[in-house]
């Protein structure tokens, strides 16, 4: 008569098919009595395919999704998702086609670019831009016309205030350029 059996465990919460182990015979009982560990049971798990697991609820098996660990991306916003067990793609609204592009939308089958949002990004950025050089100008500019109001001013410091007065115009024009905000041909800094 064998005195170990093997016996197949599961997770306390999930149910989860965890492995199998071995359940000894009870030296204290005449019958055929086994000391089983907890969480486990006697029935053996059904078999699984990819991204599936074994789940033991209500006293029996069953087989579910498993893509934990599989990257996942939403259609809706192209953000990783963290699949649970149970989740499939089709549930939460994702693909496994990754990664998506920068500004990417989901078209049907694969990943498109959204060429509004790209064309809104990239016109922030460039305004951005402009913004801090045109701040960096009228930084420049503000201490050398105070010289030129005060009477102050030499001579290079009023060929500064005019290189940095022409600068700060041709930021002002840069929005004009044919291919704004595509490609920017920015003026050349005075000094540099």
């Amino acid at each position: 008569m064998p005195t170990t059996k093997t016996v197949y465990t599961y997770h306390a919460e999930t149910g989860e098919f965890m492995g199998d182990t071995l359940a000894d015979r009870s030296p204290l009982d005449k019958e055929v009595v086994w000391l089983m560990p907890i969480y486990s049971t006697e029935q053996a798990p059904p078999s699984t395919g990819e991204q599936q697991v074994a789940a033991f609820q209500n006293g029996e098996w069953s087989v579910q999704a498993d893509w934990r660990g599989v990257p996942l991306w939403s259609k809706q916003t192209a953000q990783l998702v963290q699949a649970r067990w149970g989740d499939t793609p089709e549930s939460l609204q994702a693909t496994t086609i990754a990664p998506p592009p920068e500004f990417a939308v989901w078209q049907g089958k694969k990943w498109g670019i959204n060429t509004n949002a790209q064309a809104q990004a990239q016109q922030a950025e460039v305004e951005s831009e402009l913004a801090r050089r045109r701040a960096v100008a009228d930084a420049a500019i503000t201490p050398l016309q105070d010289a030129v109001d005060l009477g102050m001013a030499t001579e290079q410091e009023l060929q500064f205030l005019q290189s940095w007065k022409r600068y700060r115009v041709e930021l002002s024009r840069v929005p004009q350029q044919a291919e704004y905000p595509q490609n920017v041909i920015w003026p050349e800094i005075p000094g540099e």
